[in-house]
C-alpha cells in the first residue's frame, strides 16, 4: 500500500476507522421516537396556546371589534390552492436550477431588506432631526 494512505495526519483513514477519532454513536429507535416526539410537540403547542389566546381575547370584545372568519367557501377552497402552490413550487424547483434560486431569494431579500430601512427611515419620528438640520444655516471655510 501506499504510504499516504496510511498516514492519519493528511485527511485520509483507512476504511474502519475514523480520521479525527470522533465516531457517531448509532440511531436507536428510543431515540428517533424521543427526537421526532419532541418536534411534533413542539409544533403543536405553540398553534395551542396561540388558538387558546386568540380565543380568550376575543371574549371580551363586542362584535364590530371581531376579526374577519373564514367562511365554509374559503375553507373548501383552501386546499385546492394549497395543492396549486405546493405543484408550482415544485415545478419552479424542478425547472430553474440553484444558482437561479438563490439568485432570485437574495434578491428578493435584498429588495425587502431595502424597503424595510427606507420605511423605518421614513416613519415621522426620525425625519424630524434630519429636517432641522436641513433647516440650519451651514458655515463654511473661509
Amino acid at each position: 500500500m501506499d504510504s499516504a494512505l496510511k498516514d492519519p495526519h493528511n485527511g485520509s483513514a483507512e476504511a474502519g476507522s475514523p480520521a479525527n477519532g470522533t465516531t457517531r454513536p448509532p440511531s436507536t429507535p428510543e431515540g428517533i421516537a424521543l427526537a421526532y416526539g419532541s418536534l411534533l410537540l413542539m409544533a403543536l403547542l405553540p398553534i395551542f396556546f396561540g388558538a387558546l389566546r386568540s380565543v380568550r381575547c376575543t371574549r371580551g370584545k363586542n362584535a364590530s371589534d371581531m376579526p374577519e372568519t373564514i367562511t365554509s367557501r374559503d375553507a373548501a377552497r383552501f386546499p385546492i390552492i394549497a395543492s396549486c402552490t405546493l405543484l408550482g413550487l415544485y415545478l419552479f424547483f424542478k425547472i430553474f436550477s440553484q444558482e437561479y434560486i438563490n439568485l432570485l431569494l437574495s434578491m428578493y431579500f435584498f429588495v425587502l431588506g431595502i424597503l424595510a430601512l427606507s420605511h423605518t427611515i421614513r416613519s415621522e419620528g426620525s425625519l424630524q432631526p434630519l429636517k432641522q438640520l436641513s433647516q440650519e444655516p451651514v458655515q463654511g471655510l473661509g
